[in-house]
């Protein structure tokens, strides 16, 4: 049974890693191999981060390498979770949490030293691998596992090698050589409270003479898991106020005497919430509140919007791989690979609706809607708020002060209440090349990849225009002519009375009226699609040399060149997310476009959602490099690499060279290190002044939720990273350990300006929202107030909108410490393989954020905290596992464990509250973000009967069913600390035959 190998240099020990990545499928004794077999395995080890063959795991370079038997009887069948394994990464996408993923649910990363995403190169078999388009960022759920035959890691930085990218370092997903029969496979994850998930998959070979050609076919599901199934989501609004808003449908209302035409100018009769004569708020699951404004307190009624939405997503992922490799002289081989990757998320849950920044009115949440007397749910509105002989009687209409369309009393057009949205990204990427051996010490290869990957994202969000009209009377798709309520024209009824109930909590509305519901053909009416479709291709050409000269020393190099050539178009999917095609809060209008100085402001026709300007950005590269290895005296060998990288236009290009070294000082005591200058380049989607707009919880604003409008910058420049390493490797009587210091010392290094930085001064000294905006900053250049003005009695809460823009941004270095350790042997028949892998942070600083003449934020320290709301995301200063493997004949039993370090939450100030709140006060909810450790137990048994090689695994996760940690962030937990899963049962088996 493979585990993972540690080499030593030379070839001897080097030929049993190329016998285990040939991938051979039937358990057989290992032949006697020629000496022309022995070079053609030789010239299959590319280990990475060096052009140079034969380089070995424990050179001079950091990587580990991680077997697919070792994977198996580890219980990781994913490359999720084995990415969520490896101490030396940060914050991973992958669990489809919509408040982490942002934009990108269904998305999986590897984001090795904390450094970003983006800056982490993902290959399969040495070539690049889809991109998530105009991220920058590999999506690694795309990576067809079942076909895989090892996992390479590179944990320095390797953009020397490989270009832009891997600048924190790579991953390289090899898959199996010379697949011969077939393998069928399949498991199943038991997980409390959803139906499970479970993957299925299928691989053959097969020999044709000197070719081998290999297919395989696999399919993944993720079921459902909501919020509700868990506890720990479920926490009271006074102790953590994140997933909660004080904008429901249970909304405050304001009734105005006259015509509804005069809107905010309107006589004041009363305040009221709806139905608070019958406390329709707490029947249904709200909590009846105030929201103080300046001097004033409103009575509102809260809602949580997270019973409303999941933990985890539906996915579906399928996978169609094939390789191809022949060997068309003793000299010349040709190699190529195909691969189709699809991934679906078809019901994303959302909050019911989301809640207005804008209206017809422009920006702004408060009253931004009006509901004349006729609308058919008025009356009862006014029956079930205020008491008889009230003023409020007497309303010729209602300013809605406080509202969302559905909260509450949910989505009436999703069984459960939740707001829908979707993401299905597709994948093609075809790789092929020659292999030519001119002699024995001169090679070339020539590769040629190309790769599109296309992404469809949405969420629904109302039509502002189209709800006033509704509220008016003149709703429905088959409206006509101008009489309210007439002629297909359908009333919206926003008003409590109209709803049955809370579908999440299933809890019904003591002052529902039937028939009184808003049908669903008028709220298919009210809403549309909010999103894009993008993709982006790209086209690579790889031309490498290499080999060996006898210069009186050991001497080998290699050197080349690569062109890589790289589209990204998006587009709106719909014109209501085009702003050239409905630019105004009217759709049908463009009169926001008149005057750059009116109130008139072009925030599209959403309540909340932002648009996508169209894109098609294009950009070439072009760079050569060079490598060299040396041993001047036995033992020692030093290697030096160069890269010339060509952008053109303004960006330019970049010159960097590396240096590692390792001695062998002893027969059991070695020493390695390197120091590079590695870089990344701006993307294409990074140069573009325009970009899609989003949202964020704001922390000053009391996480209230705001848009955010982004752009790039024609003005970046790379950014580049001075990178050392230094470390020991013992090996000895079957102990391996590994120690090395590291180090990343970036400078302007890719960022957004900040937009809590950019609310928190340009509304200083609160938290939750109410304290007064200082319109005399500079950074109010970058927001977007209600009503378009700014002045003495403006509040935080009335920022409506907040501009980002791609920048150069401060340095920041970073430093730490990988431990590794390893036993092999065997002790009375007992087979053992016992590791213990670690990654400390050191330091994680950041200088002062300066852009422009304007400080944004002063520097920091990252490691050890939180950083919901800077960069770069949640830092542990300790991540680590531990593994131990007892294998008696055909069983192994493997336990596993994973740390993750706590850390505090950075928001949270000395000898304050964390946050508070106007009813409760003061809460210290998650100002310490607890560790988490996870105990795993797999067992896997291998028999070989009738022809068959069977494997059989059963195992069960997180023994303890230890919940997350608590943090003050919607879902109540850190999902880049804490599994949300909690206990999981799991089976699986493996035939080959």
């Amino acid at each position: 049974m493979s585990r993972k190998t540690r080499f030593m240099l030379g070839t001897t020990l080097a030929l049993p890693w190329a016998i285990l990545a040939g991938g051979v499928a039937h358990a057989q004794e290992s032949q006697e191999q020629s000496s022309e077999d022995t070079r053609d395995l030789e010239r299959q080890i590319v280990v990475t981060g060096s052009y140079i063959r034969g380089s070995a795991e424990d050179a001079s370079l950091p990587v580990d390498v991680y077997s697919l038997d070792e994977l198996t009887q580890r219980g990781i069948d994913s490359p999720l979770e084995f990415i969520r394994t490896l101490p030396s990464v940060g914050i991973t996408l992958g669990e489809s949490n919509q408040y982490a993923a942002g934009g990108s649910q269904g998305v999986g990363s590897i984001n090795l030293r904390g450094l970003g995403r983006e800056r982490t190169l993902v290959l399969m078999n040495g070539r690049r691998f889809f991109p998530e388009p105009g991220d920058g960022a590999s999506d690694t759920n795309l990576i067809p596992m079942f076909a895989l035959q090892r996992i390479e890691v590179l944990k320095d930085g390797a953009s020397t090698t490989y270009g832009s990218d891997a600048i924190a370092g790579v991953a390289n997903f090899v898959t199996r050589r010379n697949f011969t029969g077939v393998e069928v496979a399949g498991n199943y994850q038991f997980v409390k409270g959803s139906n499970g998930n479970y993957q299925a998959s299928i691989l053959a070979g097969h020999d044709f003479g000197a070719a081998n050609l290999m297919v395989g076919f696999g399919y993944q599901r993720r079921s459902e898991l909501s919020t509700r199934e868990r506890d720990f989501t479920n926490v009271p609004y006074a102790q953590n106020p994140s997933g909660w808003s004080f904008l429901n449908d249970v909304g405050t209302y304001i009734p105005k005497l006259g015509s509804i035409t005069q809107g905010v100018a309107g006589r004041t009769l009363g305040l009221g919430v709806d139905g608070q004569l019958g406390n329709a708020c707490g029947a249904i699951g709200g909590l009846n509140g105030t929201f103080p404004s300046g001097a004033s307190v409103f009575p509102v009624c809260r809602y949580s919007f997270i019973p409303f939405v999941n933990l985890i997503e539906e996915e579906n992922r399928y996978q169609g791989f094939a390789q191809f490799e022949v060997e068309l002289s003793d000299t010349l081989r040709f190699v190529a690979d195909a691969l189709y990757s699809h991934t679906d998320v078809p019901t994303l849950g959302y909050s019911p609706s989301y809640p207005p920044t804008s209206g017809p009115r422009g920006p702004g949440s408060s009253q931004a809607f009006f509901v004349p007397r006729a609308n058919p749910g008025f009356n009862t509105f006014l029956a079930q708020t205020f008491a008889p002989g009230n003023p409020a009687n007497a309303a010729g209409y209602a300013s809605i002060l406080f509202f969302r369309p559905f909260g509450l009393t949910g989505n009436p057009l999703d069984p459960e209440g939740s707001g829908e949205g979707a993401a299905y990204n597709n994948a093609w990427r075809i790789t092929g090349g020659f292999e030519k051996e001119f002699n024995a010490n001169f090679r070339a290869e020539l590769y040629g990849t190309f790769l599109r990957s296309h992404r469809t994202a949405y969420s629904f969000d109302i039509l502002g225009g189209r709800l006033q009209n509704a509220l008016n009377g003149l709703g429905g798709p088959n409206c006509t002519g101008n009489t309210p309520g007439a002629n297909g024209c359908l009333y919206f009824n926003p008003f409590v009375n109209s709803r049955p109930g809370n579908p999440a909590l299933g809890l019904d509305n003591p002052l529902y009226v039937p028939g009184t519901e808003n049908s669903p053909e008028l709220v298919s009416w009210l809403r549309a699609r909010n999103g894009t479709r993008a993709y982006e291709e790209q086209r690579i050409v790889d031309l490498v040399f290499s080999g060996s000269a006898n210069l009186g020393i050991e001497f080998e190099y290699a050197f080349g060149a690569q062109y890589r050539s790289a589209q990204f178009v998006s587009r709106a999917i719909n014109s209501f997310s085009d702003p050239a095609a409905v630019p105004c809060a009217t759709e049908g209008t463009r009169s926001c476009l008149n005057s750059p100085t009116d109130l008139d402001f072009p925030t599209g026709p959403f309540i909340f959602l932002g648009q996508y300007p169209s894109a098609n950005n294009t950009q070439n590269v072009y760079a050569v490099f060079a490598e060299a290895k040396i041993v001047p005296f036995t033992g020692f060998e030093l290697n030096g690499a160069v890269r010339y990288e060509d952008y053109g236009g303004a960006v330019g290009a970049t010159f960097n060279p590396k240096l590692n070294a390792r001695w062998q000082v002893t027969d059991w005591f070695a020493l390695r290190g390197s120091v590079g200058d590695t870089f990344r380049g701006p993307l294409p989607s990074d140069l573009s002044l325009t970009g899609a707009s989003a949202v964020a919880g704001i922390n000053v604003l009391g996480n209230n939720f705001k848009a955010i409008d982004s752009g790039g910058n024609p003005n970046l420049q790379p950014e580049t990273a001075l990178t050392y390493n230094i470390g020991a490797i013992i090996n000895a009587g079957g102990f391996s350990l590994t120690l090395d210091y590291w180090t990343y010392e970036f400078e302007g290094r890719f960022t957004e300006l900040p937009v809590q930085a950019i609310a928190a001064l340009v509304a200083p000294g609160g938290s939750d929202g109410q304290q007064a905006v200082n319109c005399a900053s500079p950074f109010v250049q970058f927001v977007v107030f209600e009503g378009g003005v700014c002045n003495a009695n403006t509040i935080g809460l009335d920022i409506a909108r907040i501009r980002r823009q791609t920048v150069n941004g401060p340095d920041s270095k970073i430093s730490g410490l990988d431990f590794g350790l390893n036993y092999q042997g065997e002790l009375a028949g007992v087979n053992i393989n016992v590791g213990v892998n670690a990654t400390h942070v050191i330091k994680y600083t950041f200088s002062d954020f300066t852009f422009e003449g304007l400080t944004f934020s002063q520097g920091y320290d990252a490691a050890g905290f939180s950083n919901y709301d800077r960069a770069p995301g949640t830092v542990s200063k300790w991540r680590g596992n531990a593994f131990a493997s007892f294998g008696v004949g055909p069983v192994t039993a493997t336990y596993n464990m994973l740390y993750i370090d706590g850390v505090t939450d950075n928001r949270c100030q000395p000898n304050l509250p964390c946050a508070s709140t106007p009813e409760f006060g003061g809460t210290d909810f998650g100002r310490r973000i607890g560790s988490f450790t996870q105990h795993d137990l797999i067992l896997s048994a291998n028999v070989e009967t009738g022809g068959l090689d069977l494997q059989f695994t059963a195992g069960v996760e997180n023994i303890f069913d230890t919940d997350p940690p608590e943090a003050r962030l919607e879902y109540s937990y850190d999902p880049f600390i804490g599994n949300a899963l909690g206990r999981t049962f799991r089976l699986g088996t493996k035939v080959r035959f």
